[in-house]
């Protein structure tokens, strides 16, 4: 999801999810075991200067908002024996994050 996308969602959206919240919203959609599942705060991007000699990463924070089945975004991981998961939740639709 956009930075842009995310602003709009978040001043339309009257529904701040709590972790816990969030945690059921993504068990519910996707099966993932609820125990296991971890709610994240902020996204990681790119903020390499093009022509940079180095790789800069960057935060921004991104709460777990929820307005409609098809109007929410959640960022999540999900553990497991071989390490974990990120993923985001983008209007009910899962994509996986690569970390």
């Amino acid at each position: 999801m956009t930075q842009a996308d995310y602003e709009q969602l978040e001043r339309t959206s009257d529904s701040l999810l709590s972790d816990a919240e969030a945690i059921l919203r993504v068990n519910k959609a996707f099966g993932f075991e609820a125990g296991r599942i971890d709610i994240l705060h902020e996204a990681e991007f790119d903020a390499t200067e093009q022509g940079a000699s180095y790789i800069q990463i960057g935060t921004i924070p991104r709460k777990p908002l929820y307005a409609a089945s098809d109007w929410n975004y959640i960022r999540f991981n999900v553990r497991a024996g071989c390490g974990e998961w990120y993923y985001e939740m983008v209007h009910s639709h899962l994509h996986q994050i690569s970390k």
